[in-house]
């Protein structure tokens, strides 16, 4: 089982001096290992390009389970597994090795020149995508020599430096520690849906955080403390915490997409029915009365007709009654008057001639006296004369 490691640094001579002083076992790649300090100095010399990354920093460790650090045979077998890693990942540049037994696990110090001896350029890149790389060859030699290969544990949610674990030892909190429960306080906060919420609720537990390239930083409020979230664990790091944001998104709109179809059917009925009613009052004044009339026509006269022609009938006789009545006396008094004023008028005729003649007159109508026909008066010629004199 085999570990790895690299970054880059601005002195191939310092990272030379550290490892050369305590190795038991060293070798080179495209170089003398005795004059590896001045060969890195050559070629940047010669090709011109110092630049300010000079060569990159890498380490490979291996299990105690497997290697001795103290047996020569297996200082020899990681040197060699060791120098085949590097030769199939940096075929083309220079590579200083040098073993450490300082620990319980044999170790490989790897000092790797920037340039590359074929084109004269550095190399170009994100050091993630060199520890990747080193990491896919370095599990595939040794599984081609029988080696145990590492499989990352899916369960470590969080990385720790050594200063860290000895303040757990201690009992002691970390700022790491307080970056990752303000984090794990935030996400606990369903409402949370965004990253500018994220945010803004961060910084009222003395947390900034912000975006840099492919990952997240974070630091404490009014210290120089500060950390990425590849560091602080899975939990935290961008991919996590954006994939966790989209997914209380997605689910918000899928809750509300219930909630809105009822109340568009809830409007469309209660717009249905204000239309409806609003129908109904302007039909009243037409379909109210043929209602009404119509009802009346059926439901009451179904039921009262036979009495309702009954009653009518006898109203009527009692209303002719009552005509009679009252026009009886009215009739008897008009014939005295007309008696009275007819003696007054025509001394010489009978009573007898005046009583059919009064009722002769009200049961007829009068009808004008037909006036007595003229002959024709015999012409006047005196007009004709000429003017009289």
């Amino acid at each position: 089982m085999a570990t790895t490691h690299i970054k880059r640094s601005t002195s191939a001579s310092r990272l030379v001096n550290y490892a050369e002083k305590r190795a038991v076992k060293q070798d080179g790649l495209n170089l003398d290992i005795q004059y590896a300090k001045s060969e890195f100095k050559k070629v940047r010399d010669i090709y011109g390009n110092p630049g300010k990354t000079q060569a990159y920093a890498s380490r490979i460790a291996f299990s105690p389970l497997e290697f001795n650090p103290q047996a020569p045979h297996d200082q020899a077998t990681v040197l060699a597994v060791a120098k085949e890693v590097y030769a199939k990942a940096y075929p083309n540049q220079q590579v200083a090795l040098y073993e450490h037994a300082d620990t319980d696990s044999l170790h490989v110090h790897a000092v790797i020149g920037a340039i590359n001896l074929e084109t004269g350029q550095k190399m170009h890149g994100n050091w993630h995508q060199y520890r990747d790389r080193l990491v896919q060859i370095t599990d595939q030699v040794c599984q081609e020599r029988g080696l145990m290969v590492t499989h990352p544990d899916p369960n470590r949610h969080e990385k720790r430096s050594m200063a860290e674990i000895k303040l757990r030892a201690k009992q002691q909190p970390t700022w790491k520690d307080q970056i990752r429960q303000a984090v794990d306080h935030t996400m606990q906060n369903p409402l949370i849906c965004d990253f500018q919420a994220f945010q803004a609720d961060l910084k009222q537990q003395a947390v900034k955080v912000w975006e840099r390239g492919k990952n997240l930083t974070y630091q404490l409020l009014g210290t120089n403390y500060k950390s990425r979230g590849t560091k602080l664990g899975i939990d935290y790091e961008k991919e996590t915490i954006f994939n966790e944001l989209a997914n209380r998104q997605t689910q918000s709109r899928t809750n509300q997409q219930p909630e809105r179809a009822i109340k568009a059917t809830a409007d469309s009925a209660r717009t249905n029915f204000n239309r409806t009613a609003e129908l109904s009052r302007h039909s009243n004044s037409v379909s109210g009365n043929s209602q009404n009339i119509s009802r009346s026509t059926t439901s009451a006269d179904r039921t009262n007709r036979s009495t309702g022609q009954s009653t009518i009938s006898d109203d009527l006789k009692q209303l002719r009654q009552q005509q009679r009545q009252l026009t009886g006396p009215i009739k008897t008094d008009l014939a005295g008057f007309l008696r009275r004023f007819s003696k007054a008028d025509q001394p010489d005729q009978s009573g007898k001639s005046n009583r059919p003649q009064t009722n002769s007159n009200r049961a007829r109508p009068k009808q004008p006296a037909p006036q007595p026909t003229q002959r024709p008066s015999e012409p006047d010629h005196s007009r004709n004369d000429g003017p009289s004199r």
